[in-house]
């Protein structure tokens, strides 16, 4: 460690500071927020103040993040909510702490640079086997169930995933082009390791960030490619365009193209005797077949009470009534609600059901992006033809978006203001007349339309242009991993408000300074003896 914390003989503690905020963010939020503070201490007690007062010349263009900050502050004279004004600032304190640490922090080398990015990887390897081991002894057997087994929360984790798989990537790519092969072969397979874990934790919005990294990533190619490798990769590219596509509408085809029903051919009692119930009105379905037919309850009720200590009108461990899952999941095996269906099942299937698990195919399917993409096309499907939006995470960020779109329609140009967003959500969803339970009453889980609630059209393109023009006047595009990691940003944050959350802010706000002042060229060799100068460059 010798040769990595030391320049000039002197140790360099701003440098290991970066590199426990790094270990810390896939572990904690409250790590996260001690190692913050501790990295801005660092910053500002260590080195001469004369050498600060010159990084913090050079490093100007980091004082638009607090600028972000402030448009908080200007924003709040017109609130009357003075707690959710506090909580609109913690929510945002990172966009002052963290760009106030690079603007002072001492330079790093090239080859510490690596380090930190290394360390980050590490650490999200680690987090990962974690959250894996966590799962396993769990011995949950719902695959979605693994959303719950990492330490922080698995959207903001897949973000971390996917910046550790793509700089594991290029590091990769960097040391097959020299010697260091086997090296190089360690870095892919690790690369893989997470990539496949992105796969089982099915985070559609990190799932999403990947696909649409990896097809810009392609897109950057087809410009430096020609002639027939040029073709190839372009079929490739529309390939894995049409592929999700084709995927996602066989797996919706059944629920809107379903078997037709004639009423009048339905049995009226069961084998016992007993009287069906038929709803042929009720559009539920489970893999094409009409949840609300050939049920008898009566007959579900003791036949299940005979086979389960959890009982028919029991609560499951996630809140939901156990017939609801018994009935769907009876329906997604294509058998009838009674007496006889309950005997059909194995004591595999009579075990999923205990665990919440309301169609067969999300155990069958288990290591396939089948059970999330079901998940969101089932909600989807019950939130247009039955209108249930309540506890179903797809439906109800449809309902955030249209009430979020209502308030900037009366508020287009300054928005209600910091604080003032939760009381205007309220309003818009009675305005709505929304079936929205207000226990589920939530801001839009999408940072643009946030921004534009709160600040308005004027402050959201102050905060568009604090963020985009010191990239721009740097060119620190140029740095490819950089690029990436701000195309993804870009995508997850349609899917959620990022830049409001704990985690969330903590990785872009992190990142971004330290790509801004970072050399974006060096750093992606492991080359033997490679002994990079320190960075003086400013930005």
């Amino acid at each position: 460690m010798q040769k990595l914390s030391f320049q000039n003989g002197k140790i360099n503690f701003f440098f290991l500071a970066l590199i426990l905020f790094v270990c810390c963010l896939p572990l904690s939020e409250f790590l996260v927020s001690a190692s913050g503070g501790i990295l801005f201490i660092t910053a500002w007690i260590e080195d001469k103040w004369t050498d600060k007062m010159k990084r913090l010349k050079e490093r100007k263009l980091l004082f638009f993040l607090p600028a972000i900050f402030l448009i908080y502050v200007v924003s709040a004279c017109t609130t009357k909510q003075g707690e959710m004004v506090l909580y609109d600032f913690r929510k945002a304190l990172f966009f002052v702490v963290l760009p106030l640490a690079f603007l002072v922090g001492k330079e790093i080398s090239s080859n510490q640079k690596r380090y930190v990015l290394l360390f980050f990887t590490g650490s999200v390897i680690v987090a990962s086997l974690y959250a894996l081991a966590n799962w396993k002894i769990r011995g949950e057997s719902h695959a979605l169930s693994i959303h719950n087994a990492s330490l922080i929360t698995h959207i903001r984790f897949s973000f971390q995933l996917v910046l550790a798989i793509w700089f594991l990537f290029l590091l990769c790519y960097k040391n097959f082009r020299t010697t260091n092969r086997k090296i190089g072969i360690g870095l892919f397979l690790a690369a893989v390791l997470l990539l496949s874990f992105l796969f089982i934790q099915q985070s559609l919005t990190g799932l999403a960030a990947f696909f649409a990294s990896f097809l810009f990533v392609l897109f950057l190619f087809l410009f430096r490619l020609k002639g027939s490798l040029r073709i190839v990769l372009l079929v490739l590219t529309l390939g894995l365009l049409v592929f999700p596509v084709v995927y996602i509408m066989r797996i919706a085809y059944p629920f809107y193209f379903p078997e037709e029903v004639n009423p009048a051919t339905l049995p009226e009692k069961t084998k016992k005797g007993n009287p069906y119930f038929h709803d042929p009105d009720n559009r539920m379905m489970e893999n094409g077949s009409y949840v609300y037919l050939y049920v008898c309850e009566p007959e579900m009720r003791e036949e299940w009470n005979k086979r389960s200590e959890l009982k028919y009108d029991s609560l499951d461990q996630y809140g939901y009534r156990v017939s609801s899952t018994l009935i769907r999941y009876l329906t997604s095996l294509g058998l009838k609600k009674d007496a006889e269906g309950i005997n059909a099942l194995s004591a595999q299937d009579m075990e999923n059901i205990r665990n919440g698990v309301s169609n067969y195919l999300f155990i069958k399917k288990k290591w396939s992006l089948f059970p999330r993409i079901y998940k969101s096309v089932w909600e989807f499907y019950v939130y247009t033809n039955l209108g249930y939006v309540n506890n179903q995470s797809l439906s109800q960020r449809i309902e955030f978006s249209k009430a979020a779109l209502r308030i900037i329609k009366d508020h287009p140009w300054i928005g209600v203001g910091t604080g003032n967003w939760k009381q205007a959500f309220y309003d818009a969803y009675k305005a709505m007349n929304s079936s929205l339970q207000e226990q589920y009453y939530a801001s839009s889980h999408n940072q643009y339309l946030n921004y534009l609630v709160k600040f308005g059209i004027v402050g959201f393109l102050c905060i568009m242009f604090f963020l985009v023009y010191p990239v721009v006047r740097t060119k620190r595009y140029r740095d490819p991993l950089f690029l990436i990691f701000l195309v993804v940003m870009f995508i997850v944050n349609f899917a959620d408000s990022n830049f409001e959350s704990h985690m969330g802010s903590s990785l872009f706000v992190f990142f971004y300074c330290f790509f801004l002042v970072t050399d974006g060229i060096a750093y992606f060799t492991l080359k033997p003896g490679n002994r990079d100068p320190v960075q003086k460059k400013g930005v």
